[in-house]
């Protein structure tokens, strides 16, 4: 997992190429060129959209850019999030194929039961091979030796990838947007994604600008609820919801360098954060695991536990997004800044 840096969201860039007439040769095949190609950059013909190049990150956080020469019409989409973005902005027919279900609770459920399963886990090659898909739509850690094999296995078959930054370069909320413009380039969708983000961003912005008058930060710790007053922390790099709440004008309290560990009640009390948000998946009882933190004996010299400033969150939005992101990020800014933000 990478650090989350300006750096890294600067480097990840869209580049779209359209070949002339004279000089296309359509042979079907998905090019890929490393980061370190020269650039293919001309302008595009009028009223043409591919071949289209994408830049995109493998498992190991190299870039690789790859080329959709037409319009996808079969995709195979390994990962119920991807899934759940095609749904929503009405583009599920083009699925053939869908694996790799986290089985959490979704809006698009009733959609998802009606899509073509291969499997709730990893699929073979070579049942994404007999559906001739033109396009695999994945994150980048379904393409190890171990799952799916490397991007390139694909692209010698004619069969482009598009790989989710947010799964690969560390989670922020700007690569989550990327992802969503990436699949509306791949698709010929722009203006649906477009608009999409762009309310999504406005609203975040609003947010942001008017807790930039605050001049005291609470600190708040994010875990993940567990068995036996064990909890999980996520570092930065792991989720999305550390920008919610700094953006919101509060402190993430980051707890530690490495992105994920376990975190006992004692740990807790040494860090003494002054608003806790914990993570539960959706359509969980968030009122009855409010009340067993709030009443755990080990938590009850928390400064968070004794005001009650405690939220229990979803976390499949909390930690790698979701397309009710700027709502979760309206409810954080309330928490964190009720004086702010209350009733918004």
């Amino acid at each position: 997992m990478f650090k989350k840096t300006a750096s890294i969201l600067l480097a990840i860039t869209l580049c779209v190429t359209a070949l002339t007439a004279c000089s296309q040769q359509d042979t079907g095949q998905s090019a890929v060129f490393t980061a370190d190609s020269p650039n293919q950059d001309t302008p595009l013909q009028q009223g043409s959209h591919y071949p289209l190049n994408l830049i995109i990150y493998d498992n190991k956080g190299n870039k690789l850019q790859q080329t959709i020469e037409k319009e996808p019409e079969r995709i195979v989409v390994i990962g119920q999030g991807l899934a759940e973005l095609m749904i929503h902005f009405g583009e599920e027919n083009r699925i053939v194929g869908l694996a790799y279900l986290d089985n959490s609770y979704s809006k698009y459920e009733d959609q998802i039961k009606q899509l073509p399963l291969l499997t709730e886990m990893w699929p073979s090659k070579e049942s994404i091979i007999a559906l001739k898909p033109d396009l695999i739509v994945a994150m980048s850690s379904a393409f190890t030796d171990e799952r799916l094999g490397n991007i390139s296995f694909w692209n010698e078959r004619g069969i482009s990838v598009l790989t989710g930054i947010n799964y690969t370069v560390g989670r922020t909320v700007d690569s989550f947007f990327d992802d969503i413009n990436n699949l509306g380039m791949a698709l010929n969708i722009e203006e649906k994604t477009n608009a999409f983000v762009e309310e999504q961003q406005t609203r975040i912005k609003s947010i942001q600008d008017k807790a930039a008058q605050v001049t005291e930060k609470p600190r708040v710790l994010l875990f993940a609820g567990g068995q036996n007053d064990t909890y999980y922390y996520y570092g930065p790099t792991l989720c999305l919801i550390d920008e919610m709440v700094e953006g919101a004008g509060g402190e993430y309290i980051k707890v530690s360098e490495d992105t994920y560990v376990e975190m006992s009640a004692e740990s807790i009390l040494a860090v003494n954060p002054d608003k806790i948000i914990m993570t539960e998946f959706q359509k969980s009882d968030s009122a009855t695991a409010k009340d067993l933190l709030l009443n755990n004996p080990g938590l009850k010299n928390v400064a968070a536990i004794k005001s009650g400033n405690v939220i229990i969150v979803d976390y499949t939005n909390a930690i790698r997004g979701s397309l009710d992101l700027a709502d979760l990020y309206e409810d954080v800014a309330e928490f964190v800044h009720p004086e702010l933000f209350k009733g918004e």
